[in-house]
């Protein structure tokens, strides 16, 4: 597990501590909520594993492992208006891809899938860095762990 030093780290924001928001964390809560209402165990499914999916996994568990946290995450989703106007953006986007998906309109999929790509273009070296920092603090913390057992 990552620790919050590590965390701080790998972090992209540039907003500094004292002046940051609290997070609802709202798409790590539903993807925990979408295992539980499913009866899976995400860890059931690590024959498929993707260094992405782990790292999403290993977050998740962060998330709820820290009380103080995951109690937060959850006031702030009931009780910050800034948050949840955000909130509810993140839910349009999510329900739009469903809908694609549900009505079978793989155009409407390729259009949301491109225009995003178009978004994301001008940040994918910056992701790939910070995705490959990652994976080397991910894998020297596994290999540090073994080390110490």
């Amino acid at each position: 597990m990552l620790d919050d030093d590590v965390l701080q780290q790998l972090s992209l924001s540039q907003v500094p501590d004292e002046m940051s928001r609290p997070n609802s964390h709202l798409s790590l809560l539903s993807a925990a909520v979408c295992w539980y209402k499913m009866r899976m165990s995400p860890y059931d499914n690590l024959v498929c594993q993707t260094p992405p999916f782990r790292m999403w996994l290993g977050i998740v568990e962060y998330l709820f492992c820290d009380h103080e946290m995951l109690e937060q995450s959850i006031e702030t989703a009931l009780e910050d208006r800034y948050t949840q106007a955000e909130d509810l953006v993140f839910y349009t986007a999510v329900t739009g891809w469903g809908q694609c998906i549900e009505l079978g309109s793989f155009d409407g999929y390729r259009e949301r899938f491109e225009k995003t790509a178009e978004f994301l273009r001008p940040k994918l070296e910056q992701g790939k860095d910070l995705s490959t920092m990652i994976l080397k603090k991910l894998t020297n913390g596994e290999a540090q762990a073994s080390v110490n057992k």
